[in-house]
């Protein structure tokens, strides 16, 4: 909920930066960087609401995080730094979007 009801420009908690942008199709973006500014990997999220499904938010993690154990192993054993950035960041969503428990 506070996701994308508080300003474009407040980064989430543990973030270091926060963009925002609506593109020219209407939808609205927010991209948060989960790492500081001398860490040795980036990982940031990205929050996209689409103009005509105001209901849906499009949710992206990225990471340069140098990935362990198998190709097949969910997100959060393969990037566990990365995985911990984004809970911290996301809080309550956090077991729904990495863990994919029912919300």
């Amino acid at each position: 909920d506070g996701v994308l009801t508080q300003s474009p420009h407040t980064p989430l908690d543990g973030c270091s930066a926060v963009e925002g942008s609506e593109g020219g199709d209407g939808n609205v973006y927010q991209t948060h960087l989960l790492t500081a500014f001398d860490d040795p990997f980036i990982v940031w999220i990205n929050f996209c609401v689409a103009a005509d499904i105001r209901q849906t938010v499009k949710v992206v993690l990225a990471t340069t995080e140098q990935p362990v154990g198998n190709p097949g192993d969910p997100l959060p054993a393969r990037y566990r730094r990365s995985a911990w950035l984004a809970r911290r960041s996301l809080g309550f969503i956090a077991p729904v979007f990495l863990d994919g428990q029912t919300p």
